[in-house]
């Protein structure tokens, strides 16, 4: 108690410069998705009641945005009695409304896996199923698109992925967290093209779900790949999705994960800073105080002027869906 109350009185005296000395202009935060749950109905009975919109055969995108009124992942297809990229906008279906449909089309049966495909998971001369990449099989043809996120307010930051996602952009992160589907079932996702090795961005079978099983995809456009499932029956794919966005005020006290902050300031914040307390030499490159030292003008320690700035941003929170 005593703290708090001598925390308070100290953060009521004046500080020279006001708000404007609190907050980081330009802060980037790594924001992330609730998990959204995919599902799909290899071969299944349909109607199916839970999921009242099968969708099959038409081209089809599942949007990961991010825009002004917070996350918005949603699928849009093509109406069947419209052009090929046709999308209504207007009309975008929640995960749980739709069931992504894999017909008697997807089906794939071979004598033999070919070399660098193992990850499938499939059995030579057994049955599995695969939503190809190019429309025209007969098969619903699915993808990602980021095309209404809100790009002026994402930031661009560099992934470091071999995979194409190697180069500063606004990219969104599609993560796979958990698939439930029939037992011995797996689920892959990976691109191919004609005489090159196919980039694999997701397998169950492939070492399990790791860090390895993400996708991604930039603000803006969209992208076609194969969905692999190794047996028939019902899947629920969980993903998780990670954009860079910039807060509506950067706020200096946002030190969790500091590089991307979370654009707010809670107890992971405080935990940072108490680690560091009374700490010198703050700064630099290779700051030993993890950004701790908030105070303006910055005095290269950490102590009751940054514990001030803290407590005055204290629950704050600076972007859509606080």
């Amino acid at each position: 108690m005593r703290l708090r109350i001598t925390t308070v009185l100290l953060c009521l005296l004046p500080a020279a410069g006001g708000d404007s000395l609190l907050f980081a202009v330009g802060q980037c935060a790594k924001i992330s998705s609730d998990i959204t749950t995919l599902y799909f109905g290899v071969e299944t009975p349909i109607p199916d009641e839970n999921h009242p919109h099968t969708i099959d055969t038409y081209h089809t995108d599942i949007d990961v945005s991010f825009a002004e009124s917070g996350w918005a992942i949603q699928i849009f297809h093509d109406a069947p009695d419209g052009d090929a990229g046709d999308h209504n906008h207007d009309e975008g279906l929640a995960s749980a409304e739709a069931l992504l449909y894999v017909n008697s089309n997807a089906r794939i049966s071979l004598d033999s896996i070919p070399s660098g495909y193992e990850f499938i998971g499939a059995e030579a001369g057994e049955t599995f199923w695969v939503l190809p990449q190019i429309a025209g099989s007969g098969a619903l043809p699915l993808g990602f698109a980021a095309e209404n996120a809100d790009e002026q307010s994402l930031c661009s930051w560099n992934p470091d992925d071999p995979r194409g996602a190697n180069i500063a952009d606004k990219w969104f992160e599609v993560r796979l967290i958990d698939v439930r589907g029939p037992e011995g079932g797996d689920f892959s996702l990976w691109h191919a093209e004609s005489g090159t090795a196919p980039v694999v961005f997701m397998s169950t079978y492939d070492n399990g779900i790791n860090d390895d099983d993400v996708y991604y995809i930039s603000a803006g456009s969209h992208g076609h790949m194969n969905w692999g499932f190794t047996k028939g029956g019902f899947y629920e794919v969980d993903l998780v999705v990670r954009t860079v966005y910039e807060c509506y005020d950067g706020l200096s006290a946002d030190l969790a994960s500091r590089g991307f902050g979370d654009c707010r300031v809670n107890f992971e914040d405080y935990a940072i800073l108490a680690s560091h307390w009374l700490a010198t030499g703050c700064g630099g490159e290779d700051d030993i105080c993890e950004g701790a030292d908030i105070s303006v003008p910055s005095d290269g320690q950490v102590d009751w002027g940054d514990l001030c700035a803290l407590a005055y941003q204290w629950l704050r929170c600076e972007y859509p869906g606080c």
